[in-house]
């Protein structure tokens, strides 16, 4: 199964079923609000709200067709792949406003509203997408996430 926009809203389908809400992000998010042209997608990006990632982390495990990628563990960030597809999930906290502690140290301010203001069809599923403002933010300032620091072995957060 390609990465397509059926695979998008299968995905999105299958964590809802499980009790995990995550919101569309990144290049997906943006050709779906028309943002860009469709083109190949390397990844399904999503945002998952929360103040940890523990409750996700459970549920993950109990999903068969989720096979979490061990290399991409961190603070602030979860993948697996789905058949074949590597999905990538970000955690917001919601504190005082979202925001995303990249690395355990490095903060991220989403501007609010954090999602686009009604829910996005997408392959006849109806998915919460981040806000056109946010997606444009987040590209413009990426580099200051320090992206590099994803080949650091020390910012590997252990298995649970």
């Amino acid at each position: 199964m390609e990465n397509t926009r059926e695979k998008v809203a299968s995905v999105t389908a299958k964590l809802r079923s499980s009790g995990i809400i995550c919101d569309l992000f990144g290049g997906w998010a943006e050709e779906v609000l028309g943002l860009r042209e469709p083109s190949a997608h390397g990844d399904i990006d999503m945002l998952y709200r929360g103040e940890t990632f523990k409750e996700l982390d459970s549920k993950l495990r109990d999903i068969p067709e989720f096979e979490e990628v061990p290399l991409k563990r961190f603070r602030h960030k979860r993948a697996f792949r789905f058949y074949g597809t590597l999905c990538e999930i970000t955690l917001v906290q919601e504190r005082e406003g979202p925001f995303t502690l990249f690395w355990g140290d490095v903060p991220f301010r989403w501007d609010t509203p954090l999602l686009h203001g009604i829910l996005v069809e997408v392959a006849r599923e109806p998915i919460s997408v981040v806000s056109a403002n946010n997606l444009k933010r987040y590209r413009d300032l990426h580099k200051d996430t320090q992206p590099h620091r994803w080949c650091d072995p020390q910012a590997l957060e252990p298995s649970a």
